[in-house]
Parts: C-alpha cells; sequence; structure tokens
C-alpha cells in the first residue's frame, strides 16, 4: 500500500506539461476577473504579485485524458486542449461546491469566496467553464475534423450537466434521513464520474484511433468505473483522514455530509439508531459526538464494508483493462492508477 501514498508515476510523467499549458490557456485571458482566476490557480496573491507556483490540484482528470491518448498510440500534444478542457470544468464545480458547502479552505489555502465574496467567487467560476469550453476549440488547429470537434464538444457539455445534477443530488440528500446505497452510487456516477468518464473518453478521441463501438463502449465503462472508485475512497478519506489527506478524521461526520460511510452507518444499525438519530439532529457537531459516531462505525466494520465496496469496482476495472486494445506495458499502467484510487492518501 505504501507504494500509492506518494503521488504515482502517471501524474508526475504529464506534470510540466499539464501544469505550463493550463496556466498559458488561463493567462491567455486577459479580463477583469483574471486576477481573481490567477489568485484562485495560485499564480497570483491576493494584491496581484506574481507567484512562482506550480498547480496545487492532482491533475488527476487532465493526467488520465492524456494517458489514454498515450495508451492508443495518439500524440499526447493533440490531447493538450480536451484535457485542459477538464481540468477547468473541474476547477469550476470545485469553486461552487466550496460556497455550497461552506469550505473555507482548499488545498490548505483559503478557499476563493472567503477572499473576495460569494458574487465574484461565482463569476470566476463562472468564467473558468467558459474558458475551458473555449479551450476544445485548439483541436481543430491539430487537424483533428469538425465531426470530432462536435462530438467532444457534446461529451463535454453533457459531463458536467450530469456533473450539476449530481451536485444537486447531493444537497437534497442533506434533508434526507435515510439513502439507498443504489442512491448514493447513482449521484457520484454523475457528481464525480461523469467529468472522469468524459475525460477518458476525449483522450480516445484525440488519440485518432480507429475504435468500434464495443471498444469505445470499454473506454467508457472504464471511465465510469473508477470515477466511482475515486469518489468513494474520497468518502473514505473524508471519515477516516490523516495529516497526509489534509482532511481532519471526521471532517464529513462533523458537515454530517451523506458520505458513503455515513450512509452505511445509518442503514446498517438497529442496535445504535437511537444514539445515531440524536446525534444527525444536532445543529452542531462536536467532537464527542463526532467520537461516538466514528465508534459505532467500528463497532459496525463500516470501514471494512466501504473497502469491499470499492475492491468490487477496482476488481471490475481490472477485468476490463484486459479487454482494452492497448499494449501490456499500458495495461500495467492502467493497473497502477486503479491501484493508487484504491489506496491513495491525497
Amino acid at each position: 500500500m505504501n507504494n500509492f501514498i506518494e503521488k504515482p508515476k502517471f501524474l508526475i510523467q504529464y506534470e510540466e506539461l499539464i501544469n505550463d499549458y493550463l496556466q498559458s490557456s488561463v493567462i491567455s485571458y486577459d479580463g477583469n476577473i483574471s486576477k481573481y482566476i490567477n489568485n484562485y490557480f495560485g499564480w497570483e496573491d491576493k494584491n496581484g504579485n506574481k507567484i512562482n507556483s506550480k498547480y496545487q490540484g492532482k491533475a488527476f482528470r487532465s493526467s488520465i485524458c492524456l494517458l489514454v491518448c498515450d495508451a492508443f498510440e495518439g500524440d499526447i500534444e493533440v490531447a493538450l486542449p480536451p484535457s485542459i478542457s477538464v481540468e477547468l470544468v473541474h476547477n469550476f464545480s470545485l469553486i461552487h461546491d466550496d460556497i455550497e458547502d461552506n469550505d473555507k479552505f482548499r488545498r490548505h489555502n483559503p478557499t476563493l469566496w472567503t477572499i473576495w465574496g460569494i458574487p465574484k467567487a461565482l463569476i470566476t467560476g463562472n468564467l473558468i467553464l467558459v474558458l475551458g469550453n473555449k479551450r476544445l476549440e485548439q483541436l481543430l488547429e491539430y487537424g483533428m475534423s469538425n465531426k470530432a470537434l462536435f462530438l467532444s464538444q457534446k461529451l463535454l457539455t453533457e459531463s458536467y450537466l450530469k456533473m450539476m445534477e449530481g451536485q444537486f443530488l447531493d444537497i437534497s440528500f442533506e434533508r434526507k434521513s435515510n439513502i439507498l446505497e443504489e442512491e448514493y452510487l447513482k449521484m457520484i456516477s454523475l457528481k464525480t464520474g461523469a467529468l472522469i468518464e468524459c475525460s477518458v473518453m476525449l483522450g480516445a478521441i484525440a488519440s485518432k484511433k480507429n475504435l468500434t463501438d464495443i471498444e469505445f463502449n470499454l473506454i467508457s465503462q472504464f471511465g465510469k468505473d473508477i470515477g466511482l472508485l475515486f469518489q468513494i475512497r474520497d468518502d473514505i478519506l473524508g471519515v477516516w483522514g490523516t495529516d497526509k489527506t489534509g482532511k481532519p478524521v471526521g471532517g464529513d461526520i462533523k458537515k454530517k455530509k451523506k458520505s458513503l460511510p455515513v450512509i452505511l452507518t445509518i442503514n446498517s444499525s438497529n442496535k445504535f439508531r437511537n444514539q445515531i438519530e440524536k446525534i444527525m439532529a444536532k445543529d452542531i457537531l462536536i467532537e464527542s459526538d463526532i467520537d461516538k459516531f466514528i465508534l459505532i462505525m467500528d463497532e459496525l466494520q463500516i470501514r471494512k464494508k466501504c473497502d469491499d465496496i470499492a475492491l468490487k469496482y477496482l476488481q471490475k476495472i481490472q477485468h476490463t483493462i484486459t479487454l482494452m486494445p492497448i499494449s501490456s506495458e499500458f495495461k500495467k499502467t492502467f493497473n497502477e492508477v486503479t491501484n493508487f484510487l484504491m489506496h491513495r492518501e491525497t
């Protein structure tokens, strides 16, 4: 497991390329909102002074887009526009999520809305979304057909519509006392899975490889399932966080977020039902409430149940990889990606 604690090879491999292209893409816009965008990405302080800082995001979506293009023997330069498009769309969603969740820190820094206020943060997020859409147009400069560009734009637009639908469901869960595991999986397939699925499909399109419908569906399924695995692991870290994650232990419990561990706890317990309902009914949870909730989770072996669900998706993804029309070397890399998602601590 320790092999997957640090940043994996596939993220390091494209890191500099993504950082440079992302920065040039963002800086290419020069308008009144530029200073807020540059501040959000960490390239300027709030006074407008330049900072020599690299992108602090994981860049998982952009990296997997480039990796898929690479695996299908395409030119990764062609995959840069779609890879940055999904990264920009992802960051648009984070800015809005921070407002909706009242989160004051992101990547160990104050969130945009806490510095500039909610209206400016919303507008900044919206503009980043538009920049993501516009970046796809560069595909034509790399010899991609209008048909391929239209398909890429269609996939990207549909993915963030699904992402918004998933975010709406996530918020609506806050008012529901009982949520089925199937409802949760549908929500994360939209909120998290849709954009990751889009990332791998855009990478395949950018490779210019002539893929059959069956092969394209395999890629789509691969993207859906790694999106689910990504979020399930995120939910595990949201409860059993460490200093490495930047997430406090019990963080999602404190926010009463209906993540997978919380849902399984609520649905698993008759013995502890009264205690759980009493804790969840409070407006504000204190440390003793969180400690008590985690003790109940331990008693119900919730961590193991979450790990078992994640393992199911890991095994499904590994089977899909065996069927994909890529070299054995890239199949090995794809398996390293899934193992990273299973065991990551950040």
